[in-house]
């Protein structure tokens, strides 16, 4: 009798497990009804409108867009052309470049390290990287000549992941040129991320350790660290601790298969009313070069739905596709705004360990609709990702365009108007 209660016991715990498990989507469902959530076809065709008229009205040469609620696909669609003078329509499955969309997934990939103790999110990053300036710059003039003080406490990884560093800051920016234009300095190599970091490192901190906001180039650093903690390049840690387990088969710094390169988005800036290629547009680095320089703060490249999976990941409390990424409360700490209250960002800007946060009563959003749970950032050339954890959404949208289209908030609030 004991024992057929403890069996009973056991399958019932099996059964809570697995419901448990089955209470996060694990891969998207395409074939959900929209009317049964909610979604009724006319504003779907409102949708539709709205992009094709950000293509008629050569704001954007193309555009798709991705919505999920739940893990169920209520949007999956692309209009317009991803190689204008060819006349080539853009589909769904087509490869962006993501630019500054890299960073989140770097931010992960230091998360799962800290997950397994080889990091404190408040260790000094010189307990990693000796030699890591601990002077802060006070004044730099035209000659180069420049006065600093000593930091007054050291930068950490939370710092680093939240940009609020002082690392690359507009001052040490303006040393670093002044220097290399003299032959004081060289510029830091581009070979691997490790070089450029070490090369940078003893450059002054452009303002105290966590007093300020100063985007972008914080996240080398942590690519390199990643590096460091993991013994692995970033690109093989990427590959197997996010990329693979989630079924990203198609995001990467570089590429080998030529006949992806007719999936690629052509990137497009506006020059006198009119969609002219931009400098930025060329890919044959990333499947003809050296493959070597993964950088934290730019340089991946992929398709919507393979990002949406990441996104979904975060919203499930880290995980999808059967495998977890991270624990939730390792999520919880990156939505942690690391800020001080006034700061470069603007009214009521936070950022957390890799994301901008929107739990701020002053801060802005970008639809009305949005909840105070939103985290989200995007890319240079218009892609853009957002996670609602309140309204269970995904939402994704992705141009190939240099420069502001002003298009993102349009489409936004005609995302979150499917479900009203």
């Amino acid at each position: 009798m004991h024992k057929f209660f403890f069996t009973l016991a056991a399958l019932g715990a099996c059964i809570f497990v697995s419901c448990n498990r089955s209470s996060v989507p694990e891969s998207f469902n395409h074939n959900a009804d929209p009317a049964a959530l909610g979604v009724s076809s006319e504003r779907i065709e409102a949708l539709d409108t709205v992009l094709q008229g950000f293509v008629d009205d050569q704001k954007v040469s193309c555009v798709t867009a991705f919505v999920a609620k739940g893990g169920d696909v209520v949007y999956e669609k692309s209009f317009g052309f991803k190689d204008v003078e060819n006349k080539v329509p853009a589909r769904p499955d087509d490869i962006y470049v993501l630019f500054s969309q890299t960073k989140a997934i770097v931010a992960v990939a230091l998360m799962t390290l800290y997950e397994q103790g080889k990091c404190g999110l408040e260790d000094p990053i010189s307990k990693y990287i000796p030699g890591f300036t601990d002077q802060v710059l006070t004044d730099v003039a035209d000659d180069g000549t420049f006065t600093a003080v000593p930091a007054e406490r050291p930068v950490t990884i939370s710092h680093l992941m939240s940009h609020s560093s002082g690392y690359l800051a507009p001052l040490t920016n303006k040393l670093n040129r002044i220097q290399m234009a003299s032959g004081v300095r060289e510029p830091a190599p581009r070979n691997t991320v490790g070089a450029s970091v070490e090369a940078n490192k003893t450059l002054p901190l452009g303002f105290q350790p966590g007093t300020e906001w100063n985007y972008n180039y914080d996240m080398d650093v942590i690519a390199y660290l990643v590096e460091i903690l993991s013994g692995k390049t970033l690109q093989e840690y990427l590959k197997e601790v996010i990329f693979k387990p989630l079924g990203m088969d198609h995001t990467a710094y570089y590429f080998d298969d030529p006949s992806l390169k007719e999936r690629f988005v052509i990137t497009y800036t506006k020059r006198d009313g009119q969609l002219v290629k931009s400098p930025m547009s060329s890919i044959d680095a990333i499947f003809d070069g050296p493959k070597t320089f993964a950088s934290g703060t730019y340089g991946l490249y992929g398709p919507i739905e393979d990002y949406a999976k990441f996104c979904q990941m975060l919203l499930n409390g880290g995980e999808f596709n059967h495998h977890r990424i991270l624990k939730k409360e390792t999520i919880d700490l990156m939505l942690e705004n690391q800020l001080p209250e006034v700061n470069s960002g603007g009214k009521g800007f936070r950022f957390g360990r890799g994301f901008e946060l929107f739990d701020h009563p002053d801060k802005e959003k970008i639809a009305p609709q949005m909840s105070s749970s939103c985290f989200r950032w995007g890319g240079a050339a218009g892609t853009e990702y957002l996670m609602d954890p309140e309204n269970d959404l995904v939402i994704l949208y992705y141009i190939s365009m240099w420069g502001s289209t002003g298009t993102y908030p349009t489409f936004l609030k005609t995302a979150y108007d499917l479900f009203q």
